[in-house]
């Protein structure tokens, strides 16, 4: 099998590149919509075997089912992006977005206000990236689930590095002043991020 390798040095210019999209767009997108400022802080980004994707999996979704939005950008590079909070947090998000103080149980507008939260963080994600990179990129519908965040992985880790048997993938947590959480998962193969290595030089 062919092996894809990637240096330091490119792990941390994609690192470079994803903080500079979040920092310029992703993270007033996301205080504009829920109406509150947030911070954020942004993981080493690393290379793994896609049978390491326990790595990947945060301590405290051991116990708890997770609430995720999942977005594939495909073009000129192609990357995923999985957005997820522990149940209770995407309820407190859903709640927040709908104008109301308590969500009980998901109904289909709280799952659609998550998705639609998804779609537009990854539309100014990628509106960043097209203007540092000058790359055109076109986005999947989003999905939504509530599972353990193994199971959530899967499926897009699977979908992205079926072809290297290997991902690269960088954690972003977004923290409020009103204590809401939520993070974001940036994967994509070695190819893509070869690609978009290329672009950035």
């Amino acid at each position: 099998m062919q092996t894809y390798a990637m240096t330091d040095s490119d792990l941390e210019q994609l690192s470079e590149i994803f903080n500079k999209c979040i920092s310029t767009k992703t993270v007033e997108s996301l205080s504009t919509m829920l109406g509150e400022s947030f911070v954020y802080k942004i993981g080493k980004t690393k290379l793994l075997d896609i049978s390491e994707l326990d790595e990947l999996t945060p301590a405290f979704s051991d116990s708890v089912d997770i609430s995720a939005v999942y977005l594939k950008q495909t073009g000129d590079v192609d990357i995923g992006i999985l957005y997820y909070m522990p149940e209770k947090d995407g309820k407190k998000f859903a709640a927040k977005l709908l104008g109301l103080k308590k969500l009980g149980a998901f109904s289909k507008l709280g799952k659609s206000s998550l998705s639609e939260t998804g779609n537009i963080l990854s539309g100014s994600f990628f509106n960043a990236l097209s203007n540092e990179k000058h790359c055109k990129t076109t986005s999947d519908m989003p999905g939504f689930a509530i599972d353990t965040f193994r199971s959530l992985l899967e499926i897009p880790a699977t979908d992205i590095g079926i072809e290297t048997q290997s991902l690269i993938a960088c954690d972003v947590e977004f923290h409020s002043q009103n204590d809401l959480r939520l993070r974001m998962l940036i994967i994509l193969d070695p190819i893509n991020a070869k690609k978009l290595l290329d672009l950035h030089n």
